[in-house]
């Protein structure tokens, strides 16, 4: 049973599986069960007996972190969300019950295994003004938090299109936390590992120096990291986001945590309730190196239990250019695109129908290609 979906209770007898009405049958005969006395209470007792046959429902443990950038209609589109839209997402998530929870309250529970159901936290890139002039105000109306990633360099700089430390200082709080965004959006693939570390020391300190201690949280600019940068990362003690889409679980890779780009035609609507509805595609924990040799790359998923044909042929991968699905077996694909990538950054989007309407589990890559320069 799917661990979103509560259990359907039947009435014991007829209706209930023979092996599970054995069961039943061997609880009321129990010495234990006798000395309840729940004989002159039929009802009582076969209802008992299916609360403990179908528990009620199961804590998910996952959760869908959305990315967003500037909140306003006039800025880069590719990069936006007009105020109404994002009033529309948390209308949404409010009118649907679901618990829209801080960055660190979400890492904690996922730690200890008891995160919610329907969980989702939000998150902004780059502390633009609009995210304190438009996003903050329905932030507060509808009373959910958002944390920031912040470029500290371009806060000192005291860049136009930026907070300032004191704006920061003063919305920060239930409503607004701010996190490590490195110091001047560098591409972190084209620093070395002295470089990286300077950049999230030097932007830990500052954020420490001007808004207080924080936790250790960092996003990649661009969301772009190697293997080794992940490494490094880990024992500088981060927990740390990209720009990949998918949904995070106790088998992600807490220095490789996925968003879900929340701009342009990605932002709207019927794309919005896809994505906050997605569960966690249902594969082995693995980690697949970003930076590719061959291309166009090939990416491989293995499942934690074999597919039917029903589910492999449901299951969809999307490329520019389409892709080539190749399956091992039950439990094994290879995805490839039909063409070449050609953009420095580029995703395999992959999805799987689950056994609740609507919802799809997914699972996504981001490709690097360092040598295509921006």
């Amino acid at each position: 049973m799917n661990n979103h979906q509560k259990s359907t209770f039947h009435p014991l007898g007829d209706f209930l599986n023979p092996a599970l009405a054995l069961l039943g049958q061997g609880l009321i005969k129990s010495p234990i069960w006798q000395k309840l006395n729940f004989a002159n209470h039929p009802y009582l007792c076969k209802g008992l007996i299916i609360l403990m046959l179908f528990p009620l429902s199961v804590s998910a443990n996952n959760c869908v972190v959305l990315l967003y950038h500037h909140f306003s209609d006039t800025t880069p589109k590719s990069t936006s969300i007009s105020p109404k839209l994002f009033e529309q997402h948390l209308q949404y998530l409010q009118d649907n019950d679901f618990q829209v929870l801080k960055l660190n309250t979400m890492l904690e529970r996922l730690d200890n295994d008891n995160l919610p159901n329907k969980c989702v936290v939000l998150t902004a890139d780059d502390a633009y003004q609009s995210i304190a002039k438009n996003a903050y105000p329905l932030l507060k109306k509808y009373q959910m938090s958002m944390s920031v990633f912040v470029p500290t360099e371009a806060i000192d700089k005291k860049y136009k299109a930026m907070m300032s430390w004191q704006q920061m200082r003063d919305i920060q709080g239930e409503t607004m936390q701010f996190y490590n965004h490195g110091t001047d959006h560098s591409h972190f693939l084209d620093l070395d590992a002295s470089q990286i570390q300077t950049q999230i020391q030097q932007a830990q300190k500052r954020l420490n120096q001007k808004l207080g201690k924080r936790h250790k949280i960092l996003a990649y600019p661009y969301g772009e990291a190697s293997l080794t940068i992940l490494e490094q990362v880990k024992k500088m003690g981060y927990t740390a986001f990209g720009q990949h889409s998918g949904v995070i679980s106790k088998a992600s890779h807490q220095q490789n945590l996925p968003r879900f780009p929340m701009a342009a035609h990605y932002a709207k609507m019927p794309s919005f309730k896809t994505k906050v509805n997605t569960l966690p595609m249902p594969i082995k924990a693995k980690i697949t190196h970003p930076i590719f040799t061959q291309n166009p790359p090939t990416l491989t998923l293995e499942f934690s239990k074999s597919l039917n044909k029903h589910q492999k042929a449901n299951l969809n991968c999307f490329a520019n250019g389409g892709v080539t699905m190749v399956w091992q077996g039950s439990q094994s694909v290879t995805i490839t695109a039909k063409k070449p990538l050609t953009h420095r950054r580029s995703k395999y989007n992959c999805t799987l129908p689950s056994k609740q309407k609507g919802r799809y589990h997914w699972h996504s890559i981001q490709w690097i290609n360092p040598n295509i320069k921006e």
